[in-house]
């Protein structure tokens, strides 16, 4: 019980502060999927080494990881390099997909970005939230980790260590 209450306090420490409080992230924090849900039902374009293709969670191969992120947020250009070099770690890996998905970002603040920061991960510049909504109301970057049966395994909210 102890070892819950010192998450569920990280947990609301982190929501106060870091990247919950730009871009629109006002009112109440709406956490939509969880661990142990399916992930819900969507499919993006996205450039993946240059190519255009399209990313469906009708489509989950292996082990998918989906994040969302913002380049004016300052936790996630620390956590993108992180998530980048597990992608390099695991790109090979049977089943294996990624995708980083914007939060309200066109293509002409996602494609600089990626190229500044040396990014691999496939990405899908989004103009609007539609996507992220159907996770999450607010706070970024998020990390979900989703099965070949597509259930979520793992959440990754704000500041977080990806490990193996």
């Amino acid at each position: 019980m102890q070892r819950y209450s010192k998450l569920i306090y990280m947990l609301l420490c982190l929501m106060m502060m870091g990247c919950s409080s730009i871009h629109e992230d006002d009112g109440d924090v709406v956490e939509k999927v969880k661990v142990g849900d399916r992930v819900p039902a969507f499919s993006v374009d996205m450039v993946d080494n240059g190519a255009h293709t399209t990313f469906s969670t009708a489509h989950l191969t292996g082990e998918t990881v989906i994040v969302f992120f913002s380049t004016l947020c300052g936790d996630c250009k620390r956590e993108l390099p992180e998530l980048n070099d597990y992608y390099l770690r695991h790109k090979d890996d049977e089943g294996f997909q990624m995708v980083a998905i914007s939060r309200a970002e066109g293509e002409d603040m996602v494609a600089p970005f990626w190229k500044e920061y040396d990014l691999q991960i496939p990405y899908s510049a989004q103009s609007d939230r539609q996507i992220y909504n159907l996770f999450a109301s607010s706070i970024i970057p998020r990390v979900y980790f989703v099965s070949a049966q597509g259930v979520v395994t793992r959440v990754l909210i704000e500041n977080f260590e990806v490990g193996e």
